[in-house]
């Protein structure tokens, strides 16, 4: 028998029976990615061109909402990296926010333009035209004086803050898988006997 014709350890052979899990999970992942990009871009991109092109601006103020608040989003979700992707039914969640978000019915973007973004970015806006001003003449040692101070509290609290963040996200992931019975404790896969 060829070497590559050899069947596969028992350790490999193990871990296939665990491969259906494995491959439901990435399965509802890239569905959940392509739903949540659908929702996030897809349809408030042509709800967007629909509004344009109609004669009322109501539905142009709410899109462009939407697109700010999906946009802070966004960004937060960057700036968390890969914590928040840690966290058990993250992606469920996310679809149903964004759903939430773009729904003409609820009016989440709305919402959450009115409760946090606005204030926000008011009380941000001379900060970031000044920074926009300096980027587009081009004097970058201007925007490094002014992110500056801010860049180096981030630095002296982000590497705790996110190994803290880290850890708690993992505890839950171990938690949640405990509970849902996918996991054993210490990390031991079932073992299976074997009939004779």
């Amino acid at each position: 028998r060829a070497p590559h014709a050899r069947s596969p350890p028992r350790a490999l052979a193990a871990r296939d029976k665990n491969k259906p899990d494995t491959m439901l999970e990435f399965t509802l992942n890239a569905v959940l990615r392509i739903v949540t990009f659908a929702m996030g871009f897809v349809c408030p991109a042509y709800a967007s061109f629909k509004a344009i092109e109609s004669k009322t601006s109501s539905d142009d103020t709410q899109w462009l909402t939407y697109w700010v608040v999906y946009s802070v989003f966004l960004i937060g979700e960057n700036l968390a990296d890969f914590a928040v992707f840690w966290l058990p039914g993250y992606r469920v969640l996310k679809c149903g926010f964004i759903f939430w978000l773009a729904s003409p019915r609820f009016k989440g973007a709305q919402v959450l333009y009115d409760a946090l973004v606005a204030s926000s970015l008011r009380a941000a806006a001379p900060v970031i035209d000044k920074l926009i001003d300096h980027l587009t003449k081009g004097e970058f040692n201007a925007v490094r004086q002014e992110l500056g101070p801010a860049a180096a509290a981030l630095h002296a609290a982000g590497a705790d803050a996110f190994a803290k963040t880290m850890t708690l996200a993992a505890e839950a992931t171990k938690k949640a898988k405990e509970a849902s019975g996918m996991a054993r404790p210490g990390g031991a896969a079932p073992v299976e006997k074997k009939a004779n």
